[in-house]
């Protein structure tokens, strides 16, 4: 009897990108082209901020976060945006004690 068998691909994991950015950061750019137009579509540096900005800052995006993990800017964000100082010993805000009863006949010996 032979077992049955495919094919896997490597890259099933991957994130997916257009233009070398992830979907996400492309419609960040987009959107902010789009907010672009409205509101200097009609003015006479309209062009330079509805193509140049948005062009630069996807440059700058693909240049920045290439070989860099998942939501590095996201992580980068709340790294420099925090105070700076980070405790192991703290107890976060939503964290409460639970009291466990443990039943002590089981582990005598």
């Amino acid at each position: 009897m032979k077992l049955n068998q495919s094919i896997v691909h490597r890259k099933l994991d991957s994130k997916l990108k257009i233009v070398g950015l992830e979907v996400h950061d492309l419609l960040f750019v987009l959107l902010f082209a789009a907010i672009m137009n409205l509101i200097f579509g009609q003015t006479a540096i309209g062009f330079y901020l509805v193509f140049v900005v948005p062009s630069i800052m996807a440059t700058i995006l693909f240049i920045t976060k290439r070989n860099k993990p998942d939501g590095f800017l996201v992580h980068a964000i709340k790294y420099f945006s925090s105070s700076g100082a980070f405790s192991a010993g703290e107890d976060g805000k939503h964290s409460t004690l639970k009291q466990v009863r443990i039943n002590e006949s089981k582990f005598k010996r």
